[in-house]
């Protein structure tokens, strides 16, 4: 039997694909389904030679401005003939970029990819322990859609990524914690997160812990059965630094975050049984060269809710997975170059392994995505002696390819905020309108990521407020 899981541990970062994080792993690692240095796609325009793989892809500065990830554009990324189901030939990427971008030379960049040497600390825990290489974003689209599917299974029919009113609306894992069951929970951030402003959340927001406190709560044995962190998402003016690997934000601040997170845990008492799983929400628009599959409602969960649908003009269902993205499963009870490749999992898969593991067995999946999703529960193959002692020792991100990013965090500057973090205030103000409380502003009126966080920071406080007390 496999040694079970006590502690999960998740981690998810921003916007990037397998293949351009992982896919050249496949070069000291032949049974991950990655990259041969071969795979192409078409140019920017007609005439001009097709764009092939490398391995250069830098720590910033490739992707800028940020590739388009919203549902019409995935689309065309994944078919260069706008038939995803019937012509998955991931060849539309670089043609999508150029959209973007205007730039044919730039968009090239998205067939960029990093080596093993340019991203050390993932690509270690990647050998070092399990790599999957087949779990899919849930959403062939944007990153808030995505983020409510690893906690919900569903997107409350969102297909778009400012659909403000979605994250109050769904239904969580986090509700099939009860009393019957021993389990607990944890959501450390680095204050935002879109789970804020979820109705059922903010009325337990003593769930929610500051990020600065995890490395003491992990290595003194006090986190939760479920733990799920959230990176920094932007600059905030005052000191703290987006750690999110979203593009265009340095890849190596994320590392960085990776490798504390690992020492941390490895400290832990209850480290053998640990497992600490590094997820990416969705692709951001970057070239991956394995077609997302789509998904047939198994007749055994006709009785279960289905998954919203998103509305005209743009109907979909929900049964067309999203671009491929990294997934790594870091714990002592992993041997070295685990590859897990048996089936096809999503963020599903987090809700429903979290439900296996944690929550009342009379509970029921919260829809048949989560029901058919694929659980990992039996990860954790090494035993008793077998249970590995080693700590991997973690190399220091690499900068080579980007900026000082040490010079440009002593002089921080307000820089454009993300639309991630603008959306986030604006489903914070829809849920402060929601619970008769009076939002901090319009966050329509905010200009530079210094204000966003600033907005975000004060939407907290008064839901704070308005629930007694705070972090």
């Amino acid at each position: 039997m496999p040694t079970p899981i006590t502690r999960l541990v998740v981690l998810m970062l921003e916007n990037r694909s397998f293949d351009h994080m992982l896919g050249f792993l496949k070069q000291t690692n032949p049974a991950i389904n990655g990259l041969n240095g071969n795979e192409w796609n078409y140019p920017a325009a007609e005439g001009q030679a097709n764009i092939t793989v490398s391995n250069d892809a830098g720590d910033v500065e490739d992707l800028n401005p940020d590739p388009n990830h919203e549902f019409a554009h995935v689309t065309l990324q994944i078919s260069s003939t706008g038939d995803p189901v019937g012509n998955p030939d991931m060849k539309g990427f670089v043609r999508d970029y150029f959209s973007d971008c205007n730039d044919a030379a730039h968009a090239a960049g998205i067939m960029k990819c990093f080596s093993p040497q340019t991203l050390p600390i993932l690509s270690t825990l990647a050998t070092q322990y399990g790599v999957c290489d087949r779990w899919f974003s849930s959403v062939p689209g944007s990153t808030i859609p995505n983020r409510l599917f690893v906690h919900a299974a569903s997107s409350a029919g969102s297909l778009t990524q400012d659909a403000i009113a979605a994250p109050f609306a769904v239904h969580t894992i986090f509700e099939s914690f009860d009393d019957t069951t021993p389990h607990d929970f944890a959501i450390y951030t680095a204050g935002s997160s879109i789970l804020y402003a979820n109705k059922y959340l903010l009325q337990n927001m003593d769930k929610f812990h500051d990020y600065a406190n995890f490395q003491v709560d992990a290595t003194s044995g006090n986190l939760p059965a479920y733990t799920f962190i959230e990176p920094a998402y932007d600059d905030d003016g005052e000191g703290m630094f987006a750690a999110s690997q979203h593009p265009d934000f340095p890849v190596d601040r994320g590392e960085g975050l990776i490798r504390d997170i690992y020492n941390a845990l490895t400290k832990s008492p209850d480290w053998k049984s640990t497992l600490f799983l590094i997820l990416y929400d969705e692709h951001g628009g970057i070239f991956d060269h394995v077609a997302p599959p789509v998904l047939t409602r198994n007749p055994a969960y006709n009785n279960l809710p289905d998954v919203e649908h998103s509305g005209p003009p743009d109907v979909f269902d929900f049964t067309r997975l999203g671009v491929r993205v990294p997934a790594v499963f870091i714990s002592p009870c992993i041997p070295p170059n685990t590859v897990i490749s048996d089936q096809n999992y999503d963020h599903c898969s987090v809700v429903s392994t979290v439900r296996k593991l944690f929550c009342n067995p009379a509970s029921q999946p919260l829809n048949w995505r989560e029901a058919q999703a694929a659980t990992f529960e039996n990860v954790l193959t090494l035993t008793g002696a077998d249970i590995r002692t080693d700590v991997v020792n973690l190399p220091d991100p690499d900068t080579s390819a980007g900026v000082d990013i040490s010079a440009a965090a002593q002089a921080p500057i307000p820089r454009s905020p993300t639309d991630l973090t603008v959306l986030m205030a604006g489903a914070m103000q829809y849920t402060l309108q929601q619970q008769g409380i009076q939002p901090p502003g319009d966050y329509t009126t905010l200009t530079n990521s210094t204000q966003v966080c600033a907005y975000l920071k004060q939407a907290l406080q008064a839901l704070q407020n308005a629930a007694g007390g705070g972090q």
